[in-house]
């Protein structure tokens, strides 16, 4: 819908600017009047179709936006303010663009008869199963504000994860790129200058100098092909991941990879064990919980791993026995587990293991930085050691040369 910006005159004579989404001058005019406030002046604004369209497209939505939304709605709500008119005030003040335009739609759909969980399940590249099916779940309860609490700070765990992945991977990170430009000046700028000298001198070049020059080359003369080599394993990869056998070998190969795959492991375990306990304490069946908790795992091998949990545990088999086969869950948080089902105390249990299990994850962070901080010092010593050889060797021959004569 346009967006027109108003100024209006409130009871007493004040001027009152401000911004409403709406679908015309009428709609406009009886939203102000509803509110005490009589129309003086309104324009529509102008708006980029081009760059708002790219941001609903490519941009995303933050775990930060998820969690300020949530926490909002559940505040709000809690209050008794209408869901409309909560969602409508978060939305006219939503910072991400794609979320904003979401919550717009979902608006509109609650305003033709669907219910909140019904307009968000609209949106499933925007909303995820496990979001819908909680708001459905507190919709049917008619415990919407405590689940959407309940939500928050789900989201707020899984932001702590992101953020301590984030920062394991930033310094590395930023060694490897800076090393990457260093090299690539060295190729493009250096190295050239060297060229003729020793074409002049008749220098019989090293290895390492010959490695050196042909890549000089091919940055210089022949910059297409990397460029055209990049692009194509790109969206090689892109193709390759974008259908179900190359995402599933594609996940299943980062749980194997040194440190990151543990990593990997530990997250999708801290996420299976908290995403359980949320849903399961929140009243639902296993088997219900499960099918939603795969939908947060964001790894194929482990959603193939709870499909073959739920055959298991429909047969009534108990959870702790399968959940050892993987391999991926320490024996005591298994043990806890297992005490729950035994003795009753499923909740708790869960709520234990997931505190464990973020001790693991700290844990796996921590090594991994430490690897990669390792990885990335030991890679560019290599790097300096061999370009020195190779920039240095022909200049130690040319020293030599010129003493001969």
């Amino acid at each position: 819908m346009p967006i027109y910006q108003y100024k209006a005159r409130d009871e007493e004579g004040r001027i009152i600017s401000g911004k409403m989404d709406v679908s015309g001058e009428q709609e406009l005019q009886n939203r102000l009047e509803s509110s005490s406030l009589f129309l003086v002046k309104f324009s529509l604004e102008k708006k980029n179709v081009f760059t708002e369209d790219l941001a609903k497209r490519f941009l995303p939505v933050t775990l930060r936006d998820y969690y300020t939304l949530t926490l909002q709605l559940a505040n709000t709500v809690s209050t008794g303010v209408p869901l409309l008119a909560s969602l409508r005030s978060i939305a006219e003040g939503c910072k991400s663009k794609k979320l904003a335009a979401t919550l717009k739609a979902v608006i509109d759909d609650i305003e033709s008869g669907s219910s909140f969980s019904e307009a968000l399940g609209k949106h499933p590249r925007v909303f995820n199963k496990f979001y819908v099916s909680m708001v459905q779940l507190g919709e049917a309860s008619g415990t919407l504000p405590e689940i959407l609490y309940r939500l928050s700070e789900y989201i707020k765990k899984e932001m702590e994860i992101q953020r301590r992945v984030m920062f394991a991977l930033s310094y590395p990170t930023i060694l490897l790129v800076i090393g990457a430009a260093i090299v690539v000046y060295i190729l493009a700028y250096i190295m050239p200058q060297f060229v003729d000298i020793y074409k002049d001198e008749g220098i019989a070049l090293p290895v390492p100098t010959s490695i050196l020059l042909n890549l000089s080359k091919l940055f210089t003369t022949y910059w297409k092909v990397p460029v055209v080599f990049v692009i194509g394993i790109i969206l090689g990869f892109r193709w390759f991941v974008g259908n179900a056998y190359g995402r599933l070998m594609f996940d299943r190969l980062k749980l194997k990879i040194p440190l990151i795959g543990e990593l990997q492991k530990k997250v999708c375990a801290k996420r299976f064990i908290d995403g359980l306990y949320f849903l399961y304490s929140s009243g639902l069946p296993m088997l219900q919980a499960l099918n939603i908790v795969k939908s947060t795992m964001r790894n194929r091998h482990f959603e193939k791993i709870i499909d073959s949990l739920q055959v298991h545990i429909s047969t009534g088999k108990d959870l702790a026995s399968y959940l050892r086969l993987p391999e991926f869950f320490p024996t005591d948080v298994l043990a806890m587990i297992k005490s729950g089902e035994e003795s009753g105390t499923m909740q708790k249990m869960l709520e234990k293991a997931s505190d464990i299990y973020q001790e693991e994850v700290n844990y796996s962070i921590e090594r991994l930085i430490s690897g990669f901080e390792i990885g990335i010092i030991l890679a560019m010593g290599i790097g300096v050691a061999f370009i020195a050889m190779a920039i240095l060797f022909p200049i130690f021959r040319l020293g030599r040369g010129l003493l001969g004569r």
